[in-house]
């Protein structure tokens, strides 16, 4: 009982660390997430005007409800934009590298958990270096040269 206590006593803490991180850009969060929702007098001051003018825009606005949030942010004009749109790549890039390292973590205890006797970190160098990438291999396309170049297999 005592080790089951330590565990989720462990635990906890770590959720209220993420939660504590979280509310120290809740703001942040809401903007990016809810940018017609969200105050311009509350936003930082070099992203209010733009802020206004995005929520001004009919369209832009018929935009955010309609797409997706990554690919409503890839859509704004560049020009009218540029404050909003490096505050939303800000935005991106910091939950794409928490889910990043996450899933790199996870990956890394699964495959060290399942293969500990036979794992180098050769082998698990290239087992991230696979599942943190977005490449697809043709599989199709190996395996027919595969076949060329080993016709007895």
């Amino acid at each position: 009982m005592r080790r089951y206590a330590a565990d989720i006593s462990s635990l906890a803490e770590e959720f209220q660390q993420r939660f504590r991180d979280f509310a120290a850009i809740e703001k942040e969060i809401m903007l990016f997430s809810s940018p017609f929702s969200m105050d311009p007098d509350d936003a930082p001051d070099h992203l209010q005007l733009e802020l206004i003018e995005l929520q001004c825009d009919a369209e832009c606005r018929s935009r955010h409800q309609q797409l997706p949030l990554v690919n409503f942010y890839r859509q704004l004009d560049k020009g009218r934009f540029q404050e909003i749109l490096t505050f939303a790549k800000k935005m991106l890039s910091l939950f794409g590298s928490t889910y990043l390292c996450e899933k790199t973590f996870s990956v890394m205890n699964i495959n060290k958990n399942r293969l500990r006797t036979r794992l180098s970190d050769s082998h698990l160098h290239d087992i991230l270096r696979i599942k943190t990438t977005v490449f697809e291999p043709d599989l199709a396309y190996l395996l027919q040269s595969r076949s060329q170049y080993h016709p007895s297999h």
